[in-house]
Order: C-alpha cells, then sequence, then structure tokens
C-alpha cells in the first residue's frame, strides 16, 4: 500500500544543472512518506533532464517574464499533497535525510502550535572556511532570536518547513516581491502561532552568491532588501540578481 506522503520537499528551478542532481541525489536515503516537486522558472540547459530521473512532479513556467521567487514557491506548493510543505534550494544539501525529517516531524508533533521551522545554514563541508563560519554565524543567531527569542517570524529560504495548511491560510509567498519572500512569510506565520529556529539541526549550502559577490557585498543586498519589504512591503531590487 502506498502511503500519502508527509512531507512534499518544494526545489525551485533555473539553470541548476551544476547543483540539482547533487540535491535530489542526497534525498534518496529519505524513506518516510514524502514526494520531491520541481518548480521550474523555464530552464534552458539540463535542468529539466536531471529533474524527470527524480521525480515526474514537474512545473515549468512559460510566460515571458521571469518567475519570482514566489510564484515558483506558490506553483510547487499547489501540487503538493504532504501535511508539511518543505522549500529549499536547488543546491542545498540536507544532512542524513531519514533522521533529519524525524526529528523535525517529532518537533512539530509535540508542539501543536508550532507552525513553521528552519535551521542554522552552513556551507557544503567542501567549501568550508573561517570566513565562511565567521559570516555564517551572525545570520543563523539573527533567525534564532527572530524566531525563538522575539517569535517575530524570520527565515532564509534556503530551508523552510511549513505546516500546508497555516501556508493555506496565509496565502503563500507574496508573488510581487523580486526577494525577501523568505522572510515575509515567516513573519504573516508568526501571528497565527509558533516559528521556530532549529538549532540542534542544520543544512549546507553552497554559498555562490556570498561567494562570487563577496561576503560584505552580499549582507549589504541583504539588509537592503529586508529593510525595504519590512519599511515598503517592496522588495529593493526590480530582480534578483542570478549566480551560477
Amino acid at each position: 500500500m502506498t502511503h500519502a506522503p508527509r512531507i512534499s520537499i518544494i526545489i525551485p528551478t533555473l539553470r541548476e544543472e551544476r547543483f540539482l542532481e547533487r540535491t535530489l541525489e542526497n534525498l534518496k536515503s529519505l524513506t518516510l512518506p514524502h514526494e520531491i516537486i520541481i518548480t521550474d522558472g523555464g530552464s534552458t540547459d539540463g535542468t529539466l533532464d536531471i529533474a524527470r530521473r527524480y521525480t515526474d512532479k514537474i512545473t515549468v513556467w512559460t510566460h515571458p517574464h521571469r518567475q519570482t521567487f514566489g510564484q515558483a514557491k506558490n506553483a510547487g506548493a499547489a501540487l503538493a499533497t504532504g501535511e508539511f510543505l518543505v522549500f529549499i534550494d536547488a543546491d542545498v544539501l540536507v544532512p542524513e535525510p531519514q533522521e533529519f525529517f524525524e526529528e523535525m516531524l517529532r518537533a512539530f508533533d509535540g508542539n501543536k502550535r508550532l507552525l513553521a521551522m528552519t535551521v542554522p545554514l552552513k556551507p557544503w563541508p567542501e567549501n568550508h572556511s573561517w570566513v565562511d563560519a565567521f559570516f555564517c554565524a551572525p545570520l543563523n543567531w539573527f533567525y534564532i532570536i527572530s524566531n525563538n527569542v522575539f517569535h517575530s517570524g524570520n527565515a532564509s529560504g534556503e530551508f523552510q518547513m511549513i505546516h500546508r495548511e497555516s501556508f493555506r491560510r496565509i496565502g503563500g509567498y507574496h508573488e510581487k516581491l523580486a526577494a525577501g519572500e523568505d522572510n515575509e512569510v515567516f513573519r504573516q506565520i508568526a501571528a497565527h502561532g509558533r516559528t521556530l529556529s532549529y538549532s540542534k539541526l542544520c543544512v549546507r549550502h553552497s554559498l555562490r552568491r556570498p561567494h562570487k559577490l563577496g561576503w560584505l557585498t552580499t549582507y549589504g543586498i541583504w539588509i537592503k532588501n529586508g529593510i525595504s519589504v519590512a519599511l515598503r512591503n517592496k522588495a529593493a531590487y526590480k530582480e534578483w540578481s542570478v549566480v551560477r
């Protein structure tokens, strides 16, 4: 008998052939009932060929203008049947996926007011440096304090796990934001229940943006956009730059 998925893993993609297969291959050890959904923004490389080897739940953006992150994530959520929606980037690795998600589900099951969780971000093991550790630390602490102390709701888009009914209640991600939809959705959810940064776990990310642009430049972009979304409900940028 096939069990209904407990979690729906939604991965937005746009020309991700360099990273996607490693991310999907990493999830193959996950045995609890789940589904993987690829929501593609119109890739012209081998991204979709890779995706089709791992899942048949794929949605592709066909409009002439560029898809926003919110539109991509909402499109994936519309296909989801799991109790929990897990949004991860195409270059994110979940360490020991079976044990990871079992622990996340225990946290949700143990607190019915808990509606959404994120986890700290660390670099891929082969990319680790003291510079990455130095700059990742304040970002991770910001999310721990925002969610666990002030209960204000904040989380970056590399990993978010959200109760599906709570996601639907708030109407999903803000589709008109070029960036910042990730923090915004946690702030909305925090108005209805608890959000948490689960510091016992982590996910690993390529950190391609700060590695290409530099950490100081990347922090400046994040801070500028975060302030704009918080104060104006509008992204500071018309489009979020693509880094490949």
